[in-house]
């Protein structure tokens, strides 16, 4: 069987700045260690913000290898839809720049412009083909209370959008903090039925802190867990082999 092609990220949902635990940036730069993309979203409402809040969403995309965009709630999942499409884009770029360099000296960008544009328009094609390992690590903080509903729609909302693509796409969820005095909390599983999911997203009670590097943190052991799920199989390339 010919194996697929398997791009791994997180998306970062949060309305402010990490207080509790770790440093996310920290934990992101381990994730990009690990093949692991770190997408940002930070959630604004239009009130002054806290520019500290919005400079960390900025480094902790830049130490995971990844975007960052900021987003009013109700835009929440066309921001996160446009995340994966330039995750999965600029992913497949730099492979192919890196093949090409090997190949024949250039990379995409120092090609002429003919030759350049065929390349792009059949990365365009082909992203639609990979496989894309997805997991959201969703505040749940006390500042969340006003716009949970939202989110919760936005993620069942891209989870069904993902249903149009060629590409195999796996969704694991976690909310931060979790229930009962834990940390984060894992709301669905890469394997796990969507029904669970829109359960769990509908038990969330935003409340406490935002622990964003235990989010992080949890995210690697999720993704890993199931990367090693394949290595029996030997069915999936992942992008990680060829750029990190």
């Amino acid at each position: 069987m010919e194996r697929d092609v398997m791009i791994k990220q997180m998306i970062l949902v949060t309305d402010g700045q990490s207080n509790v635990g770790g440093s996310p940036i920290i934990a992101a730069e381990k994730a990009y260690r690990n093949g692991i993309i770190v997408n940002t979203i930070g959630i604004v409402d239009g009130k002054e913000s806290n520019e500290d809040a919005l400079n960390e969403i900025v480094e902790i995309a830049k130490a995971g290898g990844g975007t960052y965009e900021y987003s009013y709630i109700n835009e929440l999942f066309q921001t996160m839809q446009s995340l994966t499409y330039q995750t999965v884009n600029k992913t497949l770029q730099e492979v192919v720049s890196k093949q090409l360099k090997e190949m024949i000296g250039q990379e995409i960008h120092s090609m002429e412009p003919a030759s350049r544009s065929k390349i792009l328009n059949y990365i365009d094609d082909f992203s639609e083909d990979v496989g894309v390992q997805c997991c959201i690590l969703l505040d749940s903080s006390g500042s969340m209370a006003n716009k949970i509903h939202l989110a919760r729609h936005s993620i069942l909302d891209l989870i069904h959008s993902f249903k149009g693509r060629r590409g195999k796409v796996e969704i694991a969820v976690i909310a931060f903090p979790g229930e009962n005095m834990e940390i984060c909390k894992v709301l669905h599983d890469f394997n796990e039925d969507s029904a669970r999911l829109e359960r769990g997203l509908y038990n969330i009670s935003p409340k406490g802190g935002t622990p964003t590097a235990s989010a992080i943190e949890e995210g690697i052991k999720l993704i890993h867990k199931q990367s090693m799920s394949r290595l029996t199989s030997n069915e999936v390339i992942e992008v990680s082999e060829y750029i990190v």
